[in-house]
């Protein structure tokens, strides 16, 4: 795994990179109750991978690369509790092929 910068982590396998938060930004936006993540499809740097509303702060990520939003978290945006989660099978946000 990765560290992208203080809000997200990454791990990169067959061209498939999977992103999620790190336990940093958990702290410091506290719990999250709200997620709403990228769509399926290109996707540019910068372009916003997720909006949360979280007990301390309200935060919108860019994406740190360029692709195709493969899959995404759509359980984390029913329940955003699991992107509380240290597990980072529960608190991956998309999955971006390069």
């Amino acid at each position: 795994m990765e560290l992208l910068n203080e809000n997200l982590w990454m791990t990169e396998e067959d061209n498939i990179v999977t992103i999620g938060l790190t336990p940093e930004l958990q702290d410091e936006a506290g719990d999250i109750s709200y997620a709403n993540i990228a769509s399926l499809g290109n996707i540019d740097v910068d372009d916003t991978i997720i909006n949360v509303e979280a007990s301390k702060a309200a935060i919108e990520i860019p994406s740190p690369i360029q692709g195709k939003v493969i899959e995404r978290n759509e359980e984390a945006e029913d329940t955003p509790s699991l992107l509380n989660s240290s597990d980072t099978e529960n608190n991956w946000i998309v999955k971006i092929q390069k």
